[in-house]
């Protein structure tokens, strides 16, 4: 048997399934591997091992991040050289662009050469200039609205122009702006409605600037034409339907007011009965004998929309209808009741229901 042979038997693990030997340089881990028959392979790291290579790549990850922001920087220096050369360039291209328009018959004192205006640049510098005008105008319009509330315009006085049963001082005590106001500081129409309700005989009140500081009220009297029972009270309404006062008993000579229900009592409120039909009917109805000219009612009844009465003198009952052709039916009614027939102790009922005819019945 050769050499060679006989040491690669001694190498060799011996037969029987026996453990290999020992050898030196090899860890357990190594020799476990061999032992389940594993391929031939690079034995795992250990954990020295794993610990230094872990450290070798952060270093190398740190050099390259330095290596790449050195470059970052550099880079940005060339760029910054390279802008500035271009400015240095770019300003002595100029300088010799101004040098050569002066030389330039029509050139500019500034060295520049005059460019023509296109009619869309042309168009833009007027639309600024418009804008710019137009905002120094409402500029101005808001200091002089400004000084105008805050220093100038002062109340200096009053007028009252028309018949009043109040006095001036009662007036300018209703409007609320003495003396010294501004005369921008209140509106005209709440002004006037609260002088309408503080003042109830006021049939209407117009409020006036006339500047630079006088204040001027408007007035006409309200009169007492109707009245409206109320619970235990009575409502005196002017023509216009405003409540002028409240009292217990029904002064004389005024048209009563039947089948409607006041929804608000108080003193210079319109009348309202809170129905809005209602309300409608009242206006049509009374807005129509006003315009007729029919003296002497003594009462007009609502009760029934589809059966107007009014009541004549106390004495005579006047029987409408509906509302249709009613200005018609009212002008048959004062032409009936002017006829000698009537006399001043003649009773009955007037039936002008059906537009174009009267019927009497005496009784």
């Amino acid at each position: 048997m050769s050499e060679k042979r006989q040491n690669n038997m001694q190498g060799a693990p011996p037969r029987g399934g026996g453990s290999p030997q020992r050898q030196p340089g090899r860890s357990a881990q190594q020799r476990q591997w061999e032992a389940q028959g594993g391929p031939a392979a690079r034995p795992p790291l250990t954990k020295e091992q794993k610990t230094e290579r872990e450290r070798q790549i952060r270093r190398r990850i740190k050099e390259k991040k330095k290596q790449a922001k050195l470059e970052e920087k550099q880079r940005k220096r060339r760029e910054k050289e390279l802008a500035k050369r271009r400015a240095q360039v770019a300003r002595q291209r100029k300088k010799q662009q101004a040098r050569a328009a002066v030389n330039t018959p029509g050139g500019l004192p500034n060295g520049q050469t005059p460019q023509r205006v296109t009619r869309s640049e042309a168009r833009r510098r007027r639309r600024r200039r418009a804008l710019i005008t137009a905002g120094l105008m409402a500029l101005f319009i808001a200091a002089g609205f400004l000084l105008s509330v805050t220093v100038l315009f002062k109340i200096g006085g009053f007028r009252v122009e028309g018949e009043s049963v109040y006095t001036q001082e009662e007036l300018i005590e209703a409007f609320g702006y003495p003396v010294g106001e501004n005369m921008f500081r209140f509106k005209i129409a709440e002004a006037e409605a609260q002088m309408a309700e503080k003042l109830p005989y006021l049939e209407t009140v117009k409020v006036r600037r006339s500047l630079p500081s006088t204040v001027v009220f408007l007035v006409t009297p309200a009169q007492e034409r109707y009245t409206l029972s109320a619970g235990s009270k009575v409502l005196v309404l002017s023509e216009s339907l405003k409540i002028l006062k409240s009292v217990d008993t029904a002064p004389e000579g005024l048209c009563r007011l039947d089948g409607i229900t006041a929804k608000s009592t108080s003193a210079g409120h319109t009348l309202a009965t809170g129905d809005a039909t209602s309300d409608e009917l009242v206006d049509t109805v009374l807005a129509a004998i006003e315009s007729s000219g029919l003296e002497q009612l003594t009462a007009v009844n609502f009760s029934d929309p589809y059966e107007i009465c009014l009541e004549y003198a106390g004495r005579i009952t006047v029987r409408l209808g509906t509302t249709a052709q009613l200005d018609y039916k009212l002008a048959m009614v004062e032409k009936t009741l002017e006829d000698d027939y009537f006399t001043d102790s003649t009773t009955g009922t007037l039936d002008a229901s059906d537009a174009g005819k009267t019927v009497f019945k005496q009784g």
